[in-house]
């Protein structure tokens, strides 16, 4: 197969091309050389292809391109700022009424708990009441002795320890039965 004058030309010069741009130096009479220039063609054809397609999208996306924020008139900026600025008002004050009625109810829940409590050792203290004493300090006491067999038992006492005494009063009727 025999090269055409404008073959041998585009040859030479692309062996030039390839010493000039990398350093390598081959013949133009080289077999592999004109594989090479067909692969060089095609990639460079190649790349302008895809540059083409690059700018017609780069154009393309440029028309498309919406504006997020388009106000025509100057207050319009403005109140967008203070709708967004209200907004996030509104919603911080919704969740501060949350947490604030939440921490409401349960305070008031703890609340009703210690007066349940109050209410429950009340009975306990009612009982208690008559037998309290002042001393002459003015401090107020419970004088507790142990009983004999006899003696009616107004309450019942049992030492826990050296320090502790544990004083029973009696059940509950309300929560006996």
């Amino acid at each position: 197969m025999e090269q055409s004058d404008k073959l041998k030309r585009e040859l030479r010069a692309y062996c030039a091309f390839l010493l000039t741009e990398y350093e390598l130096l081959y013949s133009p009479a080289d077999p592999i050389i004109p594989a090479l220039y067909a692969i060089h063609k095609d990639m460079q054809l190649n790349n302008r292809k895809n540059m083409d397609i690059a700018a017609l999208i780069s154009a393309a996306s440029s028309k498309m391109k919406p504006q997020v924020f388009h106000f025509n008139s100057p207050g319009e900026a403005f109140k967008f700022q203070l709708g967004i600025t209200l907004r996030w008002i509104l919603i911080g004050a919704l969740v501060f009424g949350f947490v604030w009625t939440a921490s409401w109810v349960w305070s008031a829940r703890k609340d009703l708990d210690k007066a349940k409590k109050i209410i429950e050792h009340s009975k306990v203290t009612d009982k208690l009441i008559p037998y309290v004493k002042t001393d002459a300090d003015g401090s107020y006491f419970i004088e507790f002795m142990v009983t004999r067999q006899g003696n009616k038992e107004v309450m019942k006492v049992a030492k826990i320890d050296k320090n502790t005494i544990r004083v029973y009063l009696g059940k509950d009727s309300i929560s006996a039965k």
